[in-house]
């Protein structure tokens, strides 16, 4: 904890938390379709934790980090350390915590957040000298009376269980300071949570609560009470007695009006009321004059009065998905604007007099009627967020070139179909949306803006993109999707930095080998286009990690290349083609961990898929698979198997729909031993149907090889080695065959060759063996 205005914070999520290896955990972007994968290593390893490496002494304090390990159960060892003073166990697999925890006297910090934890040990109730206690993110359905016992709790998070209710020994707790009760099934507070008269914050959020209990109403001191997401219509009476309450939340409740009591807290400095059914609001907000924050957005509210303009501290206002129709002139007044959320409304003028709201930073008009903008927006020099998407506008407003600390400008979903030449004072910009317009021509100026590390001008009509894009040496995002572009020119190449290419529905035909020197790009969309064969040189792009390639409305293509196996990839989504397997050099793939093919035409996959280990997702919907490889359990790390609509027979789909691969696996091979057994079987019935020109016919119909048939006949001769003859000559053709000697592949033989008894023989065989499994 630390200590900020003489008053105790809670602990930060950095302050608890230790920050994993980057080879721990992947975070795949937004938006790029991927499965986001995270590799928790080898299980035994992350189990067996070395305790006294994660010992941190500083002074008298001793902490132990045993955060994010996956550990099941609290190493014995830990409990050695009687002088420890702070415990993190949190994000792990514990579903207990053992009596052993009494030894630790001394423990001032238990962070328990994120396991599996359905009950809470006794034990940690008797910890006298706890001051912090988090068990968030668990399965407890109770909290035990024994709390009273945790007289020197200050801070107790107790978010995301199960609990219906709470104790009243809660009142014992008499020097705490925070208490977080968040998404359980609360629907009421016992009476003596008054009796907390050191609370200062309390959060009731994402209950049952319909009504706030007066009893909350006599804690003097609170400052911070939040009980979003509940069903809650009115305050008590009470309320009015939270002289020193600054923040009151009351988001996503069913409040028609604004409580009256809530307009007479004085020192109120934060007030949210957004997600509600309110109509309007009362003038007595006017007497909040200590408010700097004001948010209710989603709500029914149609105007804004004008006693919202005396607040003259306010710095943010969120008025959003309202049916606002007119800004007020007056907002003038509000000098200390800082940030103004104003979209998804009905709003079709902006006023002059917002432009004299200097001190604006952030505004967002977005989803309303606009179609122009006061020339006076020059005047707001500190904005450094304008948005103003799903408009009507066909130009930008005029001096837009003035704000020169813009960096962040969302024009998107408009009429656009050119920028005015003063764009490119614009000199700070980082991100440009421009997607949805009318943009046929790519808008040059765009490239003088130095600074642009996102640009999305997807879901437009360019053909070309100009040379001097390659002047845009700090884009990192490039989003030119659901255009006409022809070509991937070499000047796109030269975008160095460039991370993430969207290029996806468009009529491009191949790629150039230039691309290789795209060394940082590590997603690449290329889905819906018109190439012809695919585009091996994306293989050379040394860092790709995503490779886009889904062909639902592009030209679908039958093969992926064997230069696979070069490329760096990690996520690989190919749907929506006509592949009839995978390339056998994919198990080359030294860095994949996800493979989607669904919507193909996949009869058989690749032996070779098998020896990639670190494989974690493999989707196949929608082919045509009737068995998987022999070794298929071998691919340990699988966590996501979806191959349905399959006709899968080695295994059936409801052994496959688990997507466990130990009884997969254990299927395979018992069919693979069954179909070798009966292969055998047949072998010996066929060496004592056939005679010696009956034999030669077959081995020339198996394409022997005359040497071999020579060879049979010279070391098997004589009608009493007929039979052997024949029988080392069905091994031969299993041995010459490999995989295609098969059951199905005999029958089909000796009906082509006419040996129609025989062939009777064996299919009433199959038949038999059939009937038995079932």
């Amino acid at each position: 904890m630390t200590e900020m205005n003489g008053e105790t914070e809670p602990y930060t999520e950095m302050e608890v938390m230790i920050e994993p290896d980057n080879n721990i955990l992947e975070i795949v972007q937004k938006n790029t379709g991927f499965t986001a994968i995270v590799d928790e290593g080898e299980t035994n390893d992350r189990n067996q934790v070395n305790v006294k490496e994660h010992l941190h002494v500083q002074g008298k304090y001793v902490t132990l980090d045993l955060s994010c390990k996956g550990i099941p159960k609290v190493p014995l060892e830990t409990f050695e350390y009687e002088n420890l003073t702070t415990l993190y166990l949190q994000d792990n697999n514990l579903c207990g915590i053992p009596d052993d925890l009494i030894s630790l006297k001394n423990l001032e910090t238990l962070v328990l957040a994120k396991n599996k934890i359905k009950v809470l040990s006794r034990t940690v109730y008797l910890l006298d000298r706890l001051i912090q206690l988090d068990i968030s993110d668990n399965d407890i359905e109770e909290i035990l009376p024994d709390v009273s016992g945790l007289e020197s709790l200050r801070e107790f998070r107790v978010n995301g269980n199960r609990l219906e209710e709470i104790p009243s020994q809660i009142g014992y707790l008499r020097k705490l300071r925070i208490l977080t009760l968040n998404d359980n099934r609360l629907k009421d507070l016992p009476k003596s949570i008054s009796n907390l008269e050191n609370l200062k914050i309390l959060s009731l959020d994402g209950n049952s609560l319909e009504f706030l209990s007066p009893e909350i109403c006599r804690i003097d001191g609170l400052k911070q009470l939040t009980v979003s997401g509940n069903q809650i219509t009115n305050l008590p009476r009470d309320t009015e007695n939270f002289l020193a309450l600054e923040k009151l939340i009351l988001d996503d409740n069913d409040f028609e009006f604004i409580p009256i009591q809530v307009l007479w807290l004085e020192n109120l400095a934060e007030l949210a009321l957004s997600g509600n059914r309110l109509k309007e609001i009362q003038p007595e907000i006017g007497q909040l004059k200590n408010l700097t924050i004001l948010g209710l957005n989603s709500n029914d509210l149609e105007e804004i009065p004008e006693e919202l303009f005396q607040l003259q501290r306010l710095e943010v206002i969120g008025l959003e998905n309202n049916k606002i129709t007119v800004i007020p002139d007056t907002i003038a007044k509000l000098y200390d604007l800082r940030e103004l959320y104003l979209g998804d409304n009905c709003i079709k003028e902006v006023p002059e007099n917002l432009c004299w709201c200097s001190q604006l930073e952030v505004l967002s008009l977005l989803k309303n009627d606009l179609s122009s903008f006061p020339i006076e927006i020059e005047n707001l020099r500190k904005l450094h967020t304008l948005v103003l998407s799903n408009n009507h506008f066909k130009t930008l407003p005029d001096a837009i070139g003035s704000l020169v600390h813009l960096e962040i400008l969302s024009a998107d979903g408009n009429e656009l179909e050119t920028l005015a030449d003063d764009f490119k004072g614009l000199i700070r910009l980082r991100q440009l949306n421009l997607n949805n317009n009318k943009f046929s021509i790519f808008p040059k100026v765009v490239c003088e803006l130095k600074l642009l590390e996102v640009l999305d001008i997807s879901n437009n009509s360019i053909e070309f993109l100009p040379p001097v894009i390659s002047q845009l040496d700090r884009l990192v995002v490039l989003k030119i999707n659901q255009n006409n572009i022809k070509s991937f020119d070499t000047d796109l190449c030269a975008l160095k930095e460039l991370q993430v290419l969207d290029m996806s529905t468009n009529r491009l035909q191949e790629v150039p080998e230039t691309v290789a020197e795209m060394e940082n790009l590590n997603d690449l969309d290329l889905s819906n286009n018109q190439f012809l064969e695919f585009p091996k040189t994306v293989f050379s792009i040394p860092n790709l990690e995503r490779l886009k390639f889904d062909q639902e409305n592009g030209n679908q293509l039958p093969l992926i290349p064997d230069e696979i196996e070069f490329s760096s990839i990690s996520y690989l989504i190919l749907s929506k083609n006509s592949l009839r397997t995978l390339p056998n050099t994919i198990s080359g793939m030294r860095n994949i961990k996800s493979i989607i093919a669904d919507n193909n035409d996949i009869h058989t996959l690749p032996k070779s898929i098998c020896d990639i280990p670190q494989l974690q997702v493999l989707h196949l919907n929608d082919n045509c698979l009737t068995s998987l490889p022999e070794n298929f359990d071998n691919l340990s790390k699988l966590k996501d198997l979806r191959i349905h609509n399959n006709p899968l027979k080695t295994p059936p789909m409801d052994v496959c729909v688990s997507g466990v691969m130990q009884p997969i696996g254990r299927f395979i091979r018992r069919a693979l031993e069954r179909e070798e057994l009966l292969l055998m079987k047949m072998i010996n019935v066929i060496k004592t149907n056939l005679n010696k020109n009956e034999l030669r016919y077959l081995m020339k119909k198996f394409r022997f090889p005359e040497e071999k048939m020579a060879e049979l006949e010279q070391t098997y001769y004589g009608k009493d080695k007929l039979q052997d003859r024949v029988y080392h000559a069905m091994l031969f053709w299993k041995e010459f065959k490999g995989p295609l000697a098969n059951i199905e592949e005999l029958i089909r033989v000796f009906h082509v060759i006419g040996y129609d008894d025989l062939c009777l023989k064996l299919r009433a065989m199959k038949i038999y063996a059939q009937r038995l499994r079932l």
